[in-house]
């Protein structure tokens, strides 16, 4: 059966739940001039690629001129060859040469040694180095690879401390690639940039100066970035000259169930419904889910209503299995052995599954740069393609489906670091000086408050001056216990049975993890039944239940340092951009029927509180304007703050998970009703920054979300948050619009 996405699209023109539909017209190709080795030349002709495009070649010629370079253009543009060709060409020209490539997940790592070795460059040896690395086979790997791909977690752990084994190869290390480095924000983000710096200062120590090299996806901030996650100044190239096929976009709302309590069908299960009608369609077909579960759950459902020809022809991918079994999806999915792919964001990133006709996209996946990199991942041979975004109940979710232009024309979001986030500077110069004694010249590569953060770590104890020099002076490596993915040092770990079922950061374990609570892994409930907090070890069973459970907790927060502050609208409300001390206490938990959302029953809990000093941005809204206000005063100020953090993502490359807040008729340090928005963990990652820049944009986003939801008196798509430890009371709807009406 032919694929044609026009036939699709006039099938569902009649459908309510089709909420918007937009197609973009097919984009030429511009070409630019440059030589080429005649070996490389002749290799990119057998693929069929007779010229470069215009972003590749500008991209070329700064690499090989040695300038620390960014490529940020559009998906499936070709960033891969801009970096590949002065890799190849160096090795080409002096063999001994070396280059380090580093991924954020493992199965962009495998796509790219793939494409590495298909150029069949006599004396080029590409390598995979990273946790699925059999331990037998690393010590020839580095002995004898030119060309290592690995990712931040390995570099961080396996690799900068144990350096002097690498020791030829940083030598005559000649590039390091760090790619997709929008998938790089926030804490993780932060993380990195803090491992790059330790790895110039050890390529430094072994007389290496490599040039890096930076590839992303179209964002609006590349240059600080660029420079943020590197300390150094970065050429940026922009603009994307590639050809595009065209490509439909479909917006697909599932319908409501109840209107008034703005209830819909499942996103999840319409996702299901639309990727098997396009399997069925005769398109390969890939669809996103949000996590795990979801993949497992769509991959049952999906297989249970195709024909068993086709079901045999889908295929779910996630993490969590085993490096045999994504070798196998892998291998059949590039081989085009698939009719269907159902996968977390861990095939998001720039792999080249060629041959995709469509791509089904469960819930908005965050900012803007995820969207347009899961839909890129559709129609990259140039033919046409359909993309279909199946929206959440979501405030965001629902805000984008009546405002379907902030997806085709808002420029993309900055994505933050926080590279002087204090506690992620402690424990990398302690990574530092366990790789090689600090000096006071290595503020050239850790930054400006390397004295004063090494300074504490000698009051600890953890660094001893000899020599001129500060010594790492505990027996334990610092590596292992940094997680990665937060701030708050290594994760807990929860298992059943002595079976390890997974992990949690330690500022998620009270809510998540807490005795009593329902842990939910791979769609199996679990019962918590003890916490180590000196071990970080959760203990849980398996429970077959009804229920689900959700915290109470109390928040205490006060402002530690205002550093700037301005007004919004002409009422006298003023917003401030600073630093805050926040405590988490939870101290009830509910349990709640899974079909009905009825509370069954309420239990105390005594836990210790969890503290952190992070940025934050707070509104003021002066007396004489909360004096015409006619709404519930604390339930409008709460409404406002759920509705402020789901919106925020709008403004910066982050999540509603990475955001906590706070609302009060009368806050002892402002002396008024304030509206708190801070970042969830400590130290700040650069979120609240953006949040004050763009305010006038995101409380105005904030405000037609609300006020454009059809629910009755608040819903999970306008005002209910997910995460509140408040149980979501009180909130008042038309409270929020009334107050943030007056503050625009």
């Amino acid at each position: 059966m032919g694929w044609d996405p026009a036939v699709v699209l006039k099938r569902w023109a009649d459908e309510e739940e089709l909420a918007h539909q937009r197609t973009i017209p097919p984009r030429e190709a511009r070409f630019g001039s440059i030589h080429l080795d005649p070996l490389l030349a002749t290799r990119l002709a057998e693929r069929g690629i007779d010229g470069l495009y215009l972003h590749q070649t500008r991209a070329i010629d700064s690499i090989r001129a040695g300038r620390h370079t960014m490529l940020s253009v559009g998906t499936a543009s070709g960033k891969s060859l801009a970096f590949q060709i002065p890799i190849l060409e160096r090795i080409i020209a002096q063999p001994k040469s070396t280059a380090l490539l580093i991924y954020p997940t493992k199965a962009l790592a495998q796509d790219q040694a793939r494409s590495l070795r298909s150029f069949k460059v006599p004396l080029v040896s590409a390598a995979i180095y990273d946790g699925d690395t059999p331990p037998e086979e690393r010590p020839q790997i580095r002995r004898r690879t030119n060309i290592i791909l690995t990712n931040p977690d390995m570099l961080h752990i396996g690799i900068l401390p144990f350096h002097n084994g690498w020791s030829d190869f940083f030598h005559r290390l000649a590039y390091v690639v760090i790619d997709e480095v929008h998938h790089l924000r926030g804490v993780f983000g932060t993380h990195v940039a803090f491992i790059i710096r330790r790895l110039r200062r050890i390529c430094e120590h072994y007389g290496a100066s490599p040039t890096l090299v930076l590839a992303s996806a179209t964002i609006g901030n590349a240059a600080e970035l660029a420079e943020q996650l590197t300390g150094l100044e970065v050429e940026v190239i922009e603009g994307d000259y590639s050809p595009a096929g065209e490509r439909s976009f479909a917006l697909w709302n599932p319908g409501l169930v109840d209107p008034e309590l703005g209830l819909r069908r499942s996103a999840l299960g319409d996702a299901t419904s639309l990727f098997a009608e396009l399997v069925k369609e005769g398109g390969k077909v890939i669809a996103f889910t949000r996590g795990r579960k979801s993949t497992e759950l769509m991959y049952r459902w999906a297989a249970g209503r195709l024909p068993p020809e086709l079901a045999s022809e889908i295929a779910p991918y996630r993490a969590g299995y085993t490096p045999v079994q994504r070798r196998q999806v892998e291998s059949r999915l590039f081989g085009g052995e698939l009719a269907g792919v159902i996968a977390t964001n861990a095939l998001e990133l720039g792999i080249d599954v060629g041959g995709l006709d469509a791509a089904v996209i469960t819930t908005f996946p965050g900012t803007m740069a995820a969207f347009r990199q899961q839909a890129g991942r559709a129609g990259r041979s140039g033919q046409s393609s359909l993309v279909v975004l199946v929206a959440g109940d979501d405030a965001l979710d629902q805000y984008l489906m009546r405002h379907p232009r902030e997806l085709f024309e808002r420029p993309s979001e900055a994505v933050v670091v926080n590279p002087s986030n204090p506690l992620l500077a402690a424990a990398h110069l302690a990574c530092a000086a366990y790789e090689k004694p600090l000096e006071l010249d290595d503020r050239h590569f850790l930054g400006p408050a390397t004295e004063e953060v090494a300074n504490s770590l000698v009051q600890s104890e953890h660094l001893k001056l000899k020599d001129g020099k500060l010594h790492w002076a505990v027996r334990q490596k610092p590596a292992p216990a940094i997680d990665l993915r937060a701030s708050g040092g290594p994760p807990y770990t929860i298992s059943a049975g002595g079976k390890f079922l997974g992990t949690l950061d330690q500022a998620r374990v009270n809510r998540d993890a807490h005795p009593g609570a329902i842990y939910l892994h791979q769609g199996d409930s679990f019962l918590v039944e003890a916490v180590d907090h000196q071990l970080r070890e959760v203990q849980v069973r398996s429970a077959s239940v009804d229920y689900y459970t959700q915290t109470r907790t109390e928040t205490d927060l006060g402002i530690v340092e205002m550093e700037i502050r301005n007004q919004i609208g002409s009422r006298g409300v003023h917003i401030h951009l600073g630093m805050v001390d926040v405590e988490n206490q939870v101290v009830a938990y509910q349990k709640r029927h899974l079909r009905t959302r009825e509370v069954i029953e309420t239990v105390p809990l005594e836990l210790p509180a969890y503290r952190m000093t992070t940025s934050a941005v707070w509104l003021t809204i002066p007396d004489p304007l909360l004096a015409t206000l006619k709404g519930d005063l604390l339930g409008s100020l709460h409404a406002a703050e759920h509705a402020g953090i789901a919106m925020l993502p709008l403004m910066a490359v982050c999540d509603r998970w990475d955001l906590g807040g706070l609302s009060t008729n009368w806050h002892p340090d402002t002396g008024t009703a304030t509206i708190f928005i801070h970042e969830g963990y400590p130290g700040g990652a650069g979120i609240a920054p953006i949040a004050y820049e763009r305010r006038q944009k995101h409380w105005q986003a904030t405000r037609d979300a609300i006020a454009e939801c059809p629910c009755v008196s608040g819903c999970p798509s306008c005002v209910q948050s997910p995460k509140c430890g408040n149980l979501n009371e009180p909130l008042s709807k038309s409270g929020a619009v009334e107050l943030l009406d007056a503050i625009l």
